[in-house]
């Protein structure tokens, strides 16, 4: 099947996501002779109401309160989530001192016209002109330390007591709803750790060297809103944390203000002192870290936040305080060797639970004085905290293969059951498909991206189910070894429809064995959905089929069947060879085995979005649909459960596989109600054999030999 040209979500990628990107913006010495307010009359504020509280609905603007401050006041961003279809204006467009009750004059993206746009309709725009100009701020006064140039002090000064003398005067925004926003909400965005101008304008008064009492008193009030609002459990701690430190190191000892609050009290709340929802460093470690693997308690991309957070804290203790803080917190040097485990052989991390898979940052191990070169992953890593685990053959980038299961424990996870990832010939063959274009406030991450049928598990009923991003939805792990092949098995039941689930993932040198088993145990099974999602541009099946319009949202099904479409299916009753085809000559062959009362399907997906930030994919992943295959078993997949063979190859890396058989499998004992095998048949004559049962103490009969066990590996 040819990859059709990704619709469905071109008009929502195409929407301004209205975040400042400082190598996109014009350097202060553009506008320093532009006059000493140029740009802090350009600060999005509420010039002419000096409104002190706002009133937000939900994750939106509302409306402004009737009392009014002697100075302006900060504006709060129009949204939680970044995503707008409005263009953010350059600095050069926006009028100075405006503020006006039909929102903002913007360029509309979609209707290619300027419009007034209410303020709960920009996104992010208001925060990222704020953030442009207080970094503008903090570089005017490093300029004016390098050069004595009283234009850059006065551009700095201004930006400062502007912005700052109206954070005084600015109280909580408040929620109209009282809901979770009340709880996460900053100054002036929806999110504390959000309030990113912070480290520019601690770092402009730092650096200008005056002392002011009122802008010292704003950003102690800044300091205590972090402190009351946020998320402690998590990353959120840690950059609440930074921005508290930060504004510590702006203030005098404790004894200079009458509230006994100064740089003291604000390092102790980061070092020792835990309340609701702000928890020290030893508090959140020794939370999140698990002491036996030393993996964080998110998801590998949130990981990497923490780890690089930490070695920033590193480096602000060494440098502000004298101290070493590897010392006084080992886990921190035990986490940063173990977070080499999340890598592919492409030395990239792996993608589950909102994730996009990158490169280590060096910057983070120097921080640390750790020698990353000296790191290597093992060939077989499990993380019980996080409810994952990695087996690879090498770290060869273009050779070795790869597999991780994962389930959903921590946070920032996806509803996922039992999900896989394959790797093989330098590319995430079998990717998970990422957040989504509009995070986690769009309704292509809630319906789709963080729910079953974008991975490649087994949905039951059609309803396989539960919250995202706390998730408390572990795997067990049966067994795992890496001999005589590599191989794990899992348990995992999916709590919606109290069905067991158990995937048996096999890894040779060259392929992959995929047996999933899943079940309800009140036996009142309805169907079983096998999902399988892999890169390319081509998708052909070995057997006819015919459009469908089943795989829907019908009968009180996942939303998510929704986004499947160009679906064609036909009876496995037969083996099925599938072939993916990659641009470059990459791709994956799959066989699939026949199974009674079942429907094999080829379809489309949405695009792999946690791909689509790499450089130097083979093809456009933003843009394209992800090539899907679906087996749909009627009825119970325990019995006779989902058997699968995947194979990458590459021009380099030839098929060894000549065909696979699935031999009649007699049971021979009372107990075991499922066993399988699988014959790989390769080129070169040789044969590898696998049988799995679900019975540790199985007796199995195939091709007239009797074989005892839970699995059995064997070449010939």
């Amino acid at each position: 099947m040819k990859a059709k040209q990704f619709i469905l979500f071109l008009i929502l990628c195409s929407f301004s996501a209205a975040v400042f990107n400082p190598s996109h913006a014009a350097p202060i010495e553009h506008y320093v002779d532009s006059g000493a307010t140029y740009l802090s009359d350009r600060l999005c504020m509420h010039w002419n109401t000096h409104a002190a509280t706002t009133y937000v609905r939900g994750e939106y603007f509302d409306h402004l309160g009737n009392d009014s401050a002697p100075v302006p006041t900060l504006m709060i961003a129009g949204a939680r989530s970044h995503v707008t279809d409005y263009r953010r204006p350059l600095l050069e467009e926006l009028s100075p001192r405006t503020e006006d009750p039909r929102g903002m004059w913007l360029y509309n993206k979609v209707t290619e016209t300027y419009k007034w746009a209410p303020v709960c309709e920009t996104g992010g725009i208001i925060h990222s002109v704020n953030l442009e100009i207080t970094r503008l701020g903090r570089d005017a006064a490093k300029r004016y330390n390098e050069t004595g140039d009283e234009r850059y002090r006065d551009i700095a000064r201004n930006i400062l007591t502007t912005y700052m003398y109206g954070v005084y005067y600015t109280r909580m925004p408040q929620n109209i709803e009282h809901g979770h926003i009340q709880t996460l909400v900053g100054l002036q965005t929806f999110e504390v750790i959000h309030e990113e101008e912070i480290p520019f304008l601690t770092e402009t008064y730092r650096l200008l060297a005056t002392r002011d009492t009122l802008i010292e008193a704003a950003f102690k009030h800044w300091a205590d809103i972090i402190e009351t609002n946020g998320v402690p459990h998590n990353n959120w701690d840690l950059m609440q944390a930074r921005f508290i430190f930060n504004i510590g190191q702006c203030l005098r000892s404790d004894a200079a203000y009458t509230d006994g609050k100064g740089k003291e009290y604000y390092f102790d709340i980061v070092e020792n002192r835990k309340s609701i929802r702000q928890w020290s460093l030893r508090t959140l470690t020794d939370y999140g870290y698990d002491p036996e693997t030393a993996i964080w308690c998110e998801c590998p991309g949130y990981s990497q936040v923490v780890l690089g957070d930490l070695a920033e804290f590193v480096r602000l203790y060494r440098d502000e305080l004298g101290r070493d803080l590897m010392e006084e917190m080992p886990i921190i040097g035990k986490a940063a060797k173990a977070n080499v485990e999340y890598l592919y052989p492409d030395s990239m991390i792996m993608g589950f639970g909102d994730t996009h898979p990158h490169k280590l940052k060096p910057e983070v191990y120097a921080k640390l004085g750790i020698d990353m070169s000296a790191l290597h992953p093992s060939r077989m890593f499990a993380a019980p905290k996080t409810s994952w685990l990695v087996q690879r053959t090498g770290m060869d980038k273009h050779q070795s293969l790869a597999f991780s299961l994962n389930a959903s424990q921590g946070n920032h996870m996806h509803a996922n059951g039992i999900s896989m990832e394959l790797y093989g010939c330098g590319l995430r063959m079998a990717p998970d498909a990422g957040i989504g274009y509009s995070l986690y406030s769009g309704d292509d991450y809630k319906e789709y991206y963080s729910r079953f049928p974008a991975h490649n598990t087994v949905c039951v009923d059609g309803v396989s189910d539960y919250p995202v991003m706390m998730s408390q939805q572990p795997f067990r792990i049966l067994r795992m070894d890496t001999l005589p092949v590599q191989y794990a098995e899992v348990y995992m039941l999916d709590s919606e429809t109290r069905a067991d689930q158990q995937r048996l993932v096999i890894m040779t040198n060259d392929y992959f064995v995929d047996i999933f088993r899943s079940r309800r145990q009140d036996g009142k099974d309805k169907f079983h959905d096998y999902f399988y999602h892999n890169l390319g541009t081509e998708m052909t099946m070995s057997i006819p089929t015919s459009p469908s319009d089943e795989l829907a949202f019908a009968g009180g099904h996942l939303y998510a069947y929704s986004y499947i479409y160009d679906k064609e299916c036909a009876p496995l009753t037969r083996t099925v060879r599938i072939e993916y085809s990659i641009p470059d000559g990459t791709g994956m062959t799959q066989w699939a085995m026949p199974m009674p009362n079942t429907t094999a399907f080829r379809a489309l997906s949405p695009s792999t979005e946690g791909l689509s930030r790499l450089k130097g994919m083979p093809y456009d992943i933003r843009h394209t649909p992800t090539l899907t295959y679906v087996a749909r078993r009627l009825g119970e997949a325990w019995t006779v459960p989902f058997v699968n063979v995947f194979e990458p190859t590459a021009p380099y890396k030839t098929s060894v596989i000549d065909h696979v058989e699935f031999p009649e499998v007699k049971i021979l004992d009372r107990k075991t109600t499922s066993a399988v095998a699988v014959l790989i048949v390769r080129r070169d004559g040789k044969k590898d054999l696998f049988i799995s049962a679900d019975n540790d103490h199985a007796k199995v009969r195939v091709l007239n030999k009797t074989y005892k066990g839970r699995l059995v590996c064997q070449s010939f």
